[in-house]
């Protein structure tokens, strides 16, 4: 909005969460069912009067169900398609991140053996288990395979009617806006802890940048420290070490 500016460094922090997915089935559903990404979503209001399908079962799907259903005017539904592992958000009165952290668990680099098997697992949900979204009303279901008109099947069995679907389905990166040859090679940011081969050219806030918190807010002030002295420290035009991908 302001036109052009000119910086001799750049650090980027736009995270993890850039473009956000909407499977193609979407296009079945008939115009006049409401369709928000949980991007998008902000509360109950939102959404028209009616049954409601959330899809996705990571953290926002969840949370979103839970809320909608509380909010006691609609019947909600939650499409789940692979289960990820989910951890209690608190464990003998602490925060869970409270115990990866004193367990070491946040501070573990992504080139070590743990890491690699952490990234190999996915995202885990925090909180928010299938039984107790059963037991506050929501009807936990299948994995959403097609959208016809009003109706959206499911692999577990009979289709349900919907008067807006809440498409909890995640985010992809998206750097296109980034016009700078070596620094993105297939979707992925060629770096070293945040500091590309491109001299004044950074990212914070990169999945397993460093660590495993390097992506969380609560956790992303070290990787920060690390880029801004780097920087700081940076002759205008020396060479970065050899980089590898995200």
């Amino acid at each position: 909005s302001r036109g052009t500016l000119r910086a001799r460094q750049v650090v980027v922090a736009t995270g993890p969460f850039q473009s956000p997915v909407t499977p193609r089935l979407a296009l079945g559903l008939d115009p006049d069912v409401t369709q928000v990404h949980s991007a998008g979503y902000r509360d109950p209001g939102d959404l028209p009067a009616g049954p409601v399908l959330v899809v996705g079962g990571g953290n926002s799907g969840r949370q979103i169900a839970l809320e909608l259903a509380a909010s006691g005017e609609r019947q909600v539904t939650l499409a789940v398609g692979t289960e990820p592992p989910t951890l209690p958000q608190r464990i003998l009165g602490r925060d869970l991140f409270w115990w990866l952290t004193r367990l070491g668990l946040m501070a573990r680099t992504a080139d070590s053996r743990l890491a690699s098997r952490m990234q190999a697992r996915g995202d885990i949900v925090v909180g928010s288990p299938l039984p107790a979204l059963r037991r506050a009303g929501v009807d936990v279901r299948g994995r959403a395979l097609l959208a016809d008109g009003r109706e959206v099947h499911l692999e577990d069995g009979a289709p349900v009617e919907v008067s807006a679907v809440v498409w909890a389905t995640g985010f992809r990166t998206d750097y296109s806006w980034l016009d700078v040859p070596g620094v993105v090679v297939d979707g992925r940011v060629v770096h070293r802890r945040g500091l590309t081969d491109v001299p004044g050219l950074a990212f914070v806030g990169l999945p397993w940048q460093h660590t495993r918190g390097s992506a969380l807010l609560g956790f992303v002030g070290d990787d920060a420290e690390f880029v801004v002295t780097a920087l700081a420290d940076a002759p205008r035009e020396s060479p970065r070490p050899a980089a590898r991908p995200a």
